[in-house]
């Protein structure tokens, strides 16, 4: 159904309240539950299937509320990515795809039938060669899971999920790496194997996309949605092992692509990120020598008492004072035994 006659036909819905436009009622009626994401980075989400989502749903211009959290529990099914609308709540980049092709808010309009399978064969292409690296890289390596991955989840989200949620997260995803290969591999033949099957990936990306702006025709289809996502991820966030993130710098099409991505689409994390930039260092943050002496002063006060609880420290009060002897009121007769009588 053409957008005009949509609009026709939910003014007629709307009737006399009808002041609201026909894209209100369709962002009242769908919200996308996503991770939030890091103006440090200047990217909308840190999660992948988040990123698809929001990519899709910027790419087909479907009216959806957005709704960015670091808190699963707030959304409507208690995990993210979740997309809410009149026919339930999906999780699955899939699902979302079919429901909004179904309202007419499609990527793919302009795709032949013979792109269409092409996409759907990138999409193999990613899932079984891009997916396991980026899983790897993010969420097994120790380096970049404790000091990059991990550190932000558990800075973002509130107590006390934070505690519990990384470590999940981190554990799903080592099994998922543990059953691509055998037993007998170890790290670094994983690694090696990973990296190599990404760059494979990466270079046959960058051929694909030659000098165009999009994968598929004259604007973005559900392929650059999905390819989009992985390459912002790998480039954007600087892990630890920086194996794939250079690959990508070195195909200058691919960086290109995802930096004009985010600048028409998501211009606001541009912003966020030269905000960032331009704030004051830390050397310039007032009453910093203050704020330090008062915060090392705090630490040093919990540590301390904490210190006295648990038993590690103690305070040596001196030896307490010696009793007095009870003084005896016993009656003594004078020039007598105590308690006889003289005769």
């Amino acid at each position: 159904m053409p957008k005009e006659k949509r609009e026709a036909v939910l003014t007629d819905q709307l009737g006399t309240r009808g002041e609201t436009s026909a894209d209100d009622v369709y962002a009242k009626a769908m919200e996308l539950h996503v991770w939030e994401g890091d103006a440090k980075y200047g990217l909308p989400s840190m999660d992948l299937k988040s990123l698809q989502m929001l990519a899709y749903v910027k790419f087909s211009g479907a009216p959806v509320t957005i709704v960015k959290s670091s808190n699963p529990f707030r959304s409507p099914t208690g995990q993210l990515p979740v997309f809410k609308c009149s026919e339930g709540a999906f999780s699955e980049f899939s699902q979302v795809t079919t429901f909004l092709r179904k309202q007419n808010f499609s990527c793919d309009h302009e795709l032949s039938a013979k792109q269409c399978s092409e996409v759907v064969a990138y999409e193999h292409l990613l899932r079984e060669k891009l997916y396991p690296a980026l899983v790897y890289l993010w969420w097994v390596e120790p380096k970049s899971y404790y000091d990059v991955i991990h550190k932000w989840y558990f800075s973002s989200m509130p107590f006390p999920h934070k505690f519990w949620y990384p470590g999940k997260f981190h554990k799903g995803h080592t099994d998922l790496i543990n059953s691509i290969f055998d037993d007998s591999c170890d790290t670094h033949t994983i690694e090696t194997e990973l990296h190599k099957q990404a760059q494979e990936c990466l270079t046959m990306l960058s051929n694909r996309l030659g000098d165009r702006e999009y994968f598929f025709g004259r604007s973005p289809s559900t392929i650059d949605a999905l390819i989009f996502s992985y390459l912002a991820l790998l480039l954007k966030v600087d892990l630890k092992v920086q194996v794939l993130q250079n690959h990508i710098k070195a195909c200058p099409n691919l960086s290109r692509y995802v930096t004009k991505a985010i600048q028409r689409f998501f211009p606001s994390e541009g912003h966020k990120r030269s905000d960032i930039r331009d704030s004051p260092a830390k050397d310039d943050i007032p009453n910093k020598g203050r704020n330090l002496l008062l915060s090392g002063l705090i630490a040093f006060t919990a540590m301390f008492g904490y210190a006295i609880a648990a038993g590690l420290v103690q305070v040596d009060m001196g030896e307490p004072p010696e009793e007095e002897e009870d003084y005896d009121y016993r009656y003594e007769e004078y020039g007598g035994e105590s308690g006889g009588s003289g005769e």
